[in-house]
């Protein structure tokens, strides 16, 4: 790799929504991406088109070509992959490999680590879903795994992205992943239940999801600015039980809907136990 004076050149294999997220913002700070390698050769060549990147064919020049390679594919691709570049015969001395998973550690590309690559795990906590959502990742905190040079390295990544460092200890990477998806995915399929039951009391689905949507959006920003249990709002942190019977009644004919109501009205019940100054409804599940 580089001098620690000079910022390290970039590649990228996978141009899929988090690669393109994750290129397009370490670009924007001034780091040089030079190669682009991608199962799908369109979607390598409009990165690097956005990015002024070349498109390579294999992962091998592309982990050849630059100081660091980072590697946004699926998980259980990574294994192969550098099993197939470690067994090329060429070295990959002085470069480093990347991988962007949520729950995997560094220790999945151990094969190019045998033949002298550095190896290491940076992973954004955060939505990514293509190169317009690349300015998501300011200030965004990450999981990094890595070990002398190439952690200053990716240190120095996130901290001109200035985002933050999320260390995870290795046996707590699946409850961490979990914890994400609690948050960041969980909420969408929250939403999109919420809009088939506004279509069905008759809101167009385009306007129940835009409505949906919008107020989520306002929840958010609620979560960024308090805690949890201040920023909650609804029948629930007000105590009424009426509404919160209400509704249960109103979602008899949508079983699966009410099973998940009555679930979140009580993990909201916990939330708010602390707060004695509110009577919390009492459930009277609806046959």
């Amino acid at each position: 790799m580089t001098s620690t004076a000079q910022r390290p050149t970039i590649a990228f294999v996978g141009a899929g929504r988090a690669g393109c997220a994750l290129a397009v913002a370490i670009a924007d700070v001034g780091y040089r991406v030079v190669a682009v390698n991608s199962r799908s050769h369109e979607h390598a060549a409009t990165l690097a088109a956005s990015i002024g990147a070349s498109v390579v064919e294999t992962p091998l020049v592309a982990v050849r070509g630059a100081d660091i390679t980072f590697v946004t594919i699926p998980d259980q691709a990574l294994a192969s992959l550098a099993e197939t570049v470690a067994a090329s015969g060429v070295s990959p001395m002085g470069h480093a490999v990347v991988h962007c998973s949520a729950r995997l550690g560094p220790e999945v590309l151990s094969p190019l680590h045998g033949v002298g690559a550095d190896i290491g795990v940076m992973h954004p906590l955060q939505a990514m879903a293509g190169a317009e959502s690349a300015a998501r990742l300011r200030g965004a905190y990450f999981r990094v795994e890595a070990s002398g040079r190439l952690r200053v390295e990716l240190a120095a990544i996130v901290a001109a992205l200035d985002g933050h460092i999320l260390t995870v200890p290795e046996q707590a990477r699946d409850l961490y992943h979990a914890a994400a998806v609690l948050a960041g995915n969980a909420p969408l399929a929250l939403l999109a239940r919420g809009v088939d039951l506004l279509e069905s009391a008759g809101v167009p689905r385009a306007a129940a999801h835009e409505a949906l949507a919008t107020l989520l959006e306002g929840a958010a920003a609620n979560a960024r600015a308090q805690d949890p249990a201040q920023a909650l709002t609804g029948p629930v942190v007000r105590g009424d039980a009426e509404a919160v019977n209400a509704h249960m009644a109103a979602l008899r004919d949508h079983p699966d809907a009410l099973d998940l109501y009555v679930r979140l009205v009580e993990e909201m019940r916990r939330l708010v136990d602390g707060d004695h100054s509110a009577k919390r409804p009492a459930l009277h599940r609806v046959a």
